[in-house]
Order: structure tokens, then C-alpha cells, then sequence
């Protein structure tokens, strides 16, 4: 994910008939399972390498519990696991609006907002110009707003990183998604 220009990253997993949207926060260098319909939910660490741990008997429960894992010499192996997930994660990380959904439910990024959806833009500058008697300190581009645009659209952040420009985030599609969306605006 870091890679990517993202910290937080969301893809589909499913293992034992458990279908999970599955958390990658390189921010916490943890993997977040939550169980689709259920909302039951399954953290573990990720260590250098990319390789997570199962540390002490209760994590252990914990895992094989969430994912129904029965007992019993030979059944189950967390080599055969692991390969598994492993071909599960996507070679290439496109971001669709379930992905968006799933990571702003997990951590807001911008606390004015629970929208994903692109709906209209501010460009600062242009509003100054137009308007000089608005007070110079004020009315810009927040941090999280920035941050939010980072994690959920990489390519628009790249265009505006430099910028005084504000992404308005809605919970339902406007007029100017689509065009926001592919960096018209």
C-alpha cells in the first residue's frame, strides 16, 4: 500500500466460506478481517516482510474461531493459510467505491464527512481573487481533507497536493462525480 501513495488499503478475502473485507493499515502495520453480513471482526499484525503473527493461545482461539476452524491433527494448516490469502491479495490495488466505504467506516480520515463520492471542488485561490475582502487566514484546504482525497483518490491528490483545493465528499453521487472521479475539474 505504501508503495501506492496509500496507508490504508481494502480487498475481498474468503477462506472456510468466511468472505471477509480485509484492512491493510501500514499506518498500524496491522490486517483487519470483518466478516461480510456479520461484522465480526479479526485483527493481526504484520511484520517486516509482509508476514503476520498469531502471538499466544488467545489470538490463536481468536483466528480460528473467526474463520471456523475445526481441530484435529492434519486438518488445518497455517502454511496452507497463508498461501491461500496470499493469492487472494490483488496484484494491482484499484480502489472501487466498496473499497472507499469499507475504509472510511474504518477510520474517518476527515471528521467533517462520511461521503466517498466526489461532488464538487474549491479551489481557494480562485475564491480569494474573486472575493478580497474574505480574511486570508481563513477558508483553505483542510488536512484531512488532503489526507481523505490521498486514501481514497490517489490520482486526484497527485493533481492538487500543491494546491489550495478542496474536494467536497458527499454519501450519494452528484452531478460532477464522474467527471471529479477521472480528474476533470
Amino acid at each position: 500500500m505504501c508503495g501506492l501513495g496509500v496507508q490504508i488499503g481494502s480487498f475481498i478475502h474468503e477462506y472456510n466460506s468466511i468472505r471477509s473485507n480485509v484492512i491493510f493499515d501500514t499506518r498500524k502495520w496491522i490486517l483487519i478481517f470483518i466478516k461480510q453480513g456479520l461484522g465480526d471482526t479479526l485483527t493481526l499484525k504484520v511484520q517486516k516482510g509482509f508476514k503476520f503473527t498469531i502471538e499466544g493461545n488467545s489470538e490463536y482461539q481468536n483466528f480460528i474461531s473467526y474463520f471456523g476452524i475445526r481441530g484435529g491433527r492434519g486438518k488445518f494448516s497455517i502454511a496452507d493459510f497463508i498461501n491461500h490469502f496470499s493469492s487472494q491479495i490483488p496484484t494491482q490495488y484499484i480502489i472501487t467505491d466498496t473499497a472507499r466505504q469499507t475504509i472510511v467506516n474504518y477510520d474517518r480520515i476527515d471528521s467533517t464527512s462520511d461521503g466517498i463520492y466526489p461532488v464538487g471542488v474549491k479551489n481557494w485561490d480562485v475564491i480569494h481573487a474573486q472575493n478580497p475582502n474574505l480574511p486570508k487566514d481563513k477558508y483553505h484546504r483542510t488536512k484531512g481533507n488532503l489526507l481523505k482525497t490521498k486514501e481514497l483518490y490517489p490520482k486526484i491528490y497527485e493533481l492538487i497536493k500543491d494546491k489550495d483545493i478542496t474536494i467536497i465528499y458527499s454519501q450519494h453521487q452528484g452531478a460532477e462525480t464522474a467527471h471529479i472521479k477521472s480528474g476533470i475539474f
